[in-house]
């Protein structure tokens, strides 16, 4: 299991098989959770972060997570 999918799997428990699965077998699949993984990182450091674009950074990341989310969802339920 890739350390760089744990966010996903934490988001999708009931999944973690698959998602390890898929991750295994799929690059596609693999770059979309450590995409997500990345972003909820990022969206971590911009939640504590005190610089100006902070709130900005916040909502971007927000957004992106969900697409993200969406997209890997779909993949699941397909599967």
């Amino acid at each position: 299991m890739s350390d760089n999918t744990c966010h996903i799997r934490e988001r999708f428990p009931e999944k973690s098989h698959i998602i390890e699965l898929l991750t295994d077998k799929d690059p596609e699949f693999l770059t979309l959770c450590e995409d997500y993984d990345a972003c909820v990182d990022a969206l971590a450091y911009w939640t504590n972060s005190k610089a100006p674009e902070a709130k900005i950074r916040v909502e971007e990341y927000r957004v992106i997570i969900e697409e993200l989310e969406e997209e890997i969802a779909q993949i699941l339920v397909a599967v």
